[in-house]
C-alpha cells in the first residue's frame, strides 16, 4: 500500500504542476483580451462589451471561493489526521497498546497525510484552472497587438 501511495503522490504533484502551467498560459491570454476590452470600454463607453465586463468579478469570486473551500477542507482533514497521529504516538510511547497494530495504523495515516498534502494544491487550483481555461477557449486565441 505504501509504495503505491508514493506513485500517487508523484502523479498528483505532476498533475498539479501541469495544471498550474496551463492556468498561467490561459490567464495570460484572458488578461490580454480583457485588458483590451477594458481599454475599449474606457475609450468608448457606449460601445463597451458589457457582457464580458460583467463576467470578470463574479467568476473570480466563485473560482477563488471554491478554491478556498477546498483548501479549508484539506486543512481540517490534515489537522484531524495530525491529532489522531499524535494520540497514537503518545499511546505507543506509554506502552498501553499493542505495538504492531498501532505502528501499522501510524504508517497508513502518515501515508494518507502525505497523499493529502500532495493533492491539496491540485484540488485548490481546480476551480481556478477550469475558469481560466474555459475563458481562454471562449475568448479565442490571443491575437498579437497592433502597433
Amino acid at each position: 500500500m505504501f509504495w503505491t501511495d508514493s506513485w500517487r503522490i508523484g502523479a498528483a504533484l505532476w498533475q498539479s504542476g501541469f495544471a498550474l502551467g496551463e492556468t498561467a498560459i490561459a490567464s495570460h491570454a484572458v488578461i490580454g483580451h480583457r485588458s483590451r476590452t477594458i481599454d475599449a470600454a474606457m475609450r468608448d463607453p457606449a460601445r463597451a462589451d458589457v457582457a464580458e465586463l460583467s463576467r470578470m468579478m463574479p467568476e473570480k469570486m466563485s473560482a477563488f471561493g471554491e478554491a478556498g473551500s477546498a483548501m479549508l477542507g484539506d486543512w481540517f482533514g490534515f489537522q484531524r489526521d495530525l491529532l489522531a497521529q499524535g494520540s497514537d504516538l503518545a499511546a505507543l510511547m506509554t506502552g498501553a497498546v499493542p505495538v504492531r497494530a498501532r505502528t501499522e495504523r501510524i504508517g497508513r495515516r502518515a501515508s494518507r497525510m502525505a497523499l493529502r498534502a500532495a493533492t491539496a494544491g491540485g484540488r485548490a487550483l481546480a476551480p481556478i484552472h477550469a475558469t481560466a481555461t474555459a475563458n481562454q477557449r471562449r475568448l479565442g486565441p490571443e491575437r498579437p497587438r497592433k502597433r
